[in-house]
């Protein structure tokens, strides 16, 4: 039983060891540069020789154990320490080494430099399986790198700018806005467009609120009808919507016909007008007011 279960752990160590191997080769060197001037900068500010590798799978690519070398004869130059998460890299992306013989500045700095007419080589954990190598040409100018024309395969040229951790080819489409430019140059065809939209959304706006104005209107004059009617009309017209019958239209009838005879019916007035004579005799002058007056009075002493 025991011999069956390290049997068991021996393979599954077997897979996962081959699983990894398989994932490691699908990296590949995709660009470097060896005189770097004025171009891309590490996190100490400074310009220097780098790698660019990439993880052509579509799954996360565990680096360390791995090697970079500039001489076939030692695999073995760089190895990518385990335990840092920095070596794990994600599915279709890309990692830059710095290959200025600093690695005491971190994990991503080798410790050896590049020349033309050198090798660069990413060795995997076995430390003998070359994956990737590539020569250093020799015409390679200042700031120039080299580069793969498709990421991950493909063949290498001089590339016309660099692009470290990005793609080496970027599709570039027209944008609207640059093809709206070369169609209407003068932009008169946006011109009218944006007039047609406009007084097409005015006269849409124009029959909504028209057609709201004729319905308030009309249902004004609805309600003032029935509020100058009498009772009795609104109590016909009540009775016409709940039924129809022969009971309700004579009702009706009954209801007009009162309204009118009410209406035509007129009191008579005499046109003569009786003035009656009243005598009354006054005259200011006896008025009692002037009898009730108070006349001054002398007190003697």
């Amino acid at each position: 039983m025991k011999h069956i279960k390290k049997l068991v752990v021996l393979g599954l160590l077997l897979v996962s060891f081959g699983a990894a191997a398989q994932q490691q080769n699908a990296m590949r060197i995709n660009e470097f540069m060896v005189t770097n001037t004025s171009d891309l900068m590490d996190d100490f500010g400074e310009h220097g020789q780098w790698v660019e590798l990439f993880n052509s799978s579509y799954g996360t690519v565990d680096i360390s154990g791995c090697y970079l070398t500039n001489d076939p004869n030692n695999l073995k130059k760089y190895m990518f320490p385990k335990g840092d998460l920095i070596t794990k890299i994600k599915p279709r992306q890309f990692v830059v080494i710095w290959t200025d013989d600093n690695p005491h500045k971190g994990t991503l700095y080798t410790n050896f430099n590049l020349a033309p007419g050198e090798e660069i080589l990413f060795v995997g954990g076995d430390g003998k399986t070359i994956i990737d190598r590539v020569t250093i040409p020799a015409n390679l100018g200042e700031n120039q790198s080299f580069a793969r024309k498709t990421d991950g395969n493909g063949e290498w040229n001089i590339a016309q700018s660099t692009t470290p951790r990005a793609a080496n080819v970027t599709h570039t489409e027209e944008t609207k806005s640059q093809k709206m430019a070369r169609i209407d140059p003068y932009g008169w065809i946006m011109a009218l467009t944006a007039m047609s939209v406009v007084f097409t959304a005015l006269v849409i706006l124009y029959l909504i609120f028209k057609q709201i104005g004729n319905a308030s209107i009309r249902r004004s004059r609805k309600k003032t009808a029935a509020s100058n009617a009498p009772e009795a009309v609104k109590a016909a017209v009540a009775a016409a919507e709940e039924a129809t019958t022969g009971e309700t239209y004579a009702a009706i009838a009954m209801a007009l016909h009162l309204f009118r005879e009410e209406n035509d019916t007129h009191d008579e007035e005499s046109f003569i007008v009786t003035l009656n004579h009243t005598d009354r005799t006054y005259s200011p002058w006896s008025s009692k007011i002037y009898s009730l007056r108070q006349l001054p009075q002398i007190n003697r002493k």
